[in-house]
């Protein structure tokens, strides 16, 4: 079987999709990618194929477009070129990326998509209830599926509005990355929808940092707890961290931050703070006591599978889903930010002090951590990609899988 995945350019989607690839060639199968040219060395480097936009390789696969029509478009005719030098039996792309969508219907091919943390759309059909996490899905959904009507528009393909739980976003197969103990009521989802763990993936370590190490086993000398600090990728929905700087500037904690700003390693901060444009997650989250974070998919499965508590600061997209996910599985305290003024350093210090008091956040986040250890996400999700292209056609629906 050949397997050509879709992935955006950023190591969040990235690498869960390398470890499924990894999977699929261990049992034998063709596995080629197309992903924006940032990440083609890498790529190749794990012993991939990454093919190129077209003889004139350019962007595409951007994380910060995904939502754009004209991205979307730009991804199906990545994707149709690659098609053109690797014969692929099933696309795999991911939730976020809808021109592997379109691809598929114009080469009829079955398309598979590697979703988030959370089922971010509606689950019925209709009107939204009166939670506000229903009202938030069908405006994700709706604003999502107009834009990808405006795309399946540019490629000579006809709108699509059908009901909620046949919507076209989720491909023939949706795999999603939890367990029914954090997405619960999985009876629910819509039958093309399946649970596969978490299939994070890093790549192997880099050479060992003597300054970070340093640091570090001095926090751990302290006795005071460590945190690790993520606001969103790009900052766009809120840029929480002044806040935070302010609320725990004088709390007996660590904190090691990562900050994608440019600059930020020269900026001074208080002494109990390293601060870094990137850090390796998996090495501060074995001795961290939890995390101060946005809601998204890798650093919230990162903080469960080391069953590690959280501080949620959400303000739009998945974020919403993934932090009332984790909130009502008792594993993270939530602050909502809509505006500039309805978040305080005062209010984050007072989540921290209460996540640290509430020894019940961190059992079950321990709890979490034993459900996604049961499950082996990559050959999980490799046997679900084989039994699709072996059919040709949506998997029959295993209960709580």
């Amino acid at each position: 079987m050949r397997y050509l995945f879709c992935s955006l350019d950023s190591p969040g989607f990235l690498f869960p999709a390398l470890a499924i690839a990894r999977e699929l060639r261990r049992r034998s199968h063709e596995v080629a990618f197309v992903t924006g040219p940032t990440f083609a060395s890498f790529v190749q480097d794990s012993g991939f194929e990454r093919i190129p936009r077209g003889e004139q390789d350019g962007k595409s696969f951007q994380i910060e477009t995904f939502a754009q029509p004209a991205e979307m478009v730009r991804q199906a005719r990545h994707v149709e070129y690659a098609l053109g030098r690797f014969h692929a039996d099933v696309l795999v792309g991911q939730q976020l990326a809808l021109g592997p969508l379109l691809a598929a219907e114009r080469q009829g091919l079955p398309v598979a998509s590697l979703g988030l943390a959370s089922y971010i759309f509606p689950v019925k059909d209709g009107p939204p209830g009166p939670e506000p996490l229903d009202r938030r899905a069908a405006s994700l959904h709706d604003g999502l599926l107009a834009r990808y009507n405006e795309a399946r528009a540019a490629v000579g393909l006809p709108s699509s509005s059908p009901p909620y739980r046949e919507t076209p976003l989720i491909g023939d197969l949706l795999l999603l990355r939890t367990v029914p103990e954090l997405e619960g009521n999985v009876e629910a989802l819509p039958a093309r929808v399946r649970l596969v763990g978490d299939c994070l993936w890093e790549p192997p370590e880099a050479p060992p940092d003597p300054e970070l190490e340093r640091w570090l086993e001095d926090a751990e000398a302290s006795g005071q707890p460590l945190f690790y600090v993520q606001p969103a990728r790009d900052l766009e929905f809120c840029d929480f961290w002044p806040l935070v700087v302010e609320a725990l500037k004088e709390l007996p904690v660590r904190v090691v931050a990562a900050i994608r700003r440019p600059g930020i390693e020269e900026e001074t901060f208080p002494s109990h703070f390293l601060v870094r444009r990137h850090v390796p997650q998996s090495s501060i989250l074995r001795r961290a006591r939890g995390i101060i974070a946005s809601g998204t998919t890798t650093v919230v499965l990162g903080a469960l599978t080391h069953g590690l508590p959280a501080l949620l600061i959400v303000a739009g997209g998945e974020q919403f889903s993934t932090a009332e996910r984790c909130r009502r599985a008792g594993a993270a305290l939530n602050l909502l930010r809509r505006t500039d003024n309805d978040l305080t350093p005062q209010a984050i210090r007072a989540a921290v002090e209460e996540l640290l008091a509430t020894p019940g956040l961190a059992g079950n986040a321990q709890r979490l951590r034993e459900a996604l250890a049961r499950v082996d996400g990559p050959a999980r999700a490799a046997d679900l990609l084989e039994e699709l292209g072996f059919q040709r056609q949506r998997p029959s629906r295993v209960a709580a899988s």
